[in-house]
């Protein structure tokens, strides 16, 4: 058999396709990382008051995400972005982070686990009717005991009703 022949070529062809769906399906195998974000409003809010908007993000068991100001510099900080289309919004209010030993790091690491609340003011000017878009991203690195998965940004869109 030569490397030339009609044959060689089908089998690494075959071989060549066989490979690629081994790499995708281990691919696939690979959990997902366990990570719910969502915007928090109330029903509605007067005109001219000021009211708290939270983002709530959830993670499952054996799951956690870098505090926003993590332990270390090379560790990807969770960080909440939030633009209101009318009002001002106070700067975000983040969490209080648990101090977390893993069997990668030498020292305990700052991490969120759990359900996590970060929340803003939006101050609504006396002028403000209809609704209020409130839009944003939710950027963090999901990990495990084991691994980390790629920096992800979670899209956050909400509307308030100005009543």
């Amino acid at each position: 058999m030569t490397w030339n022949s009609p044959r060689t070529r089908l089998m690494t062809l075959v071989l060549a396709a066989a490979a690629t769906l081994a790499a995708s399906l281990s691919l696939e195998a690979q959990p997902k990382p366990d990570v719910k974000a969502r915007l928090v409003l109330p029903a509605s809010a007067a005109p001219g008051t000021k009211t708290t908007v939270v983002v709530e993000m959830t993670l499952g068991p054996k799951w956690h995400v870098n505090a926003h100001k993590p332990s270390e510099d090379f560790l990807i900080p969770t960080d909440v972005t939030l633009k209101a289309s009318e009002g001002k919004l106070s700067p975000i209010r983040y969490p209080k982070d648990v101090a977390k030993k893993f069997a990668f790091s030498e020292k305990p690491l700052k991490v969120y686990e759990g359900t996590v609340r970060f929340e803003a003011d939006l101050e609504l000017p006396s002028t403000a009717k209809g609704v209020i878009s409130l839009t944003g991203t939710l950027g963090y690195q999901a990990c495990t005991d084991e691994q980390c998965f790629m920096p992800e940004k979670a899209p956050l869109e909400a509307k308030l009703p100005v009543r």
